[in-house]
């Protein structure tokens, strides 16, 4: 039997949600003094703990590597609604389980127009996950729960839902330009932008 190989998730995304500024600080910084993602250091991400800087640091790089590079000049410039948007879709691309929660159950709800996320929307899309992703069965419900916390609050820094309790979905207007980037990258990733 010929089994494709499914993707491991990384739940360490709840080391740090969105974090757009640093996101965009970092972009900032390669574009302006010319350094590749290898030069930057910890320091960069600007936390008072040591120990936080290098977590937070590692998630961010994980994430800027997933960035082509017009992408990263686009996020040290952009608005900074195009800067939410771009944070996500590198989170996105970074964390499998955010990606494909965003494109089964949110761009879905959106496709059938239906706009309220609801806890059972998550529940069924975490019960299915888990059957093929052992490492999201073995999770503890405290990391569980974190998981699911930090799902909502991405979105909701992202403006893709209006707040983590009511989770109205909100559709973005993309630009052109923006809708030109991410498609020169990968087309199918303007599903995570629900367009």
């Amino acid at each position: 039997m010929n089994k494709e190989k499914i993707e491991r998730y990384k739940f360490s995304f709840t080391a740090a949600s969105l974090q757009v500024p640093v996101m965009t600080y970092l972009a900032e910084k390669m574009v302006n003094e010319g350094l590749t993602l290898l030069e930057l250091k910890p320091e960069d991400v600007g936390k008072e703990r040591a120990k936080t800087n290098k977590r937070q640091f590692i998630e961010m790089k994980k994430r800027l590597a997933t960035l082509t590079d017009d992408e990263i000049n686009h996020l040290a410039r952009a608005s900074y609604e195009e800067q939410r948007l771009l944070s996500m879709v590198a989170f996105a691309r970074a964390y499998r389980f955010f990606y494909d929660f965003v494109i089964d159950v949110v761009a879905e709800k959106v496709a059938l127009f239906d706009i309220t996320l609801t806890d059972m929307d998550y529940n069924v899309f975490f019960s299915r996950v888990a059957a093929d992703h052992p490492e999201a069965d073995k999770l503890t419900s405290l990391t569980q729960k974190k998981v699911r916390q930090y799902t909502f609050k991405v979105l909701e820094q992202a403006g893709l839902i209006n707040n983590v309790k009511e989770r109205i979905i909100q559709v973005p207007q993309l630009s052109i330009a923006f809708t030109s980037l991410i498609s020169a990258t990968r087309p199918q990733d303007l599903r995570l932008l629900l367009n």
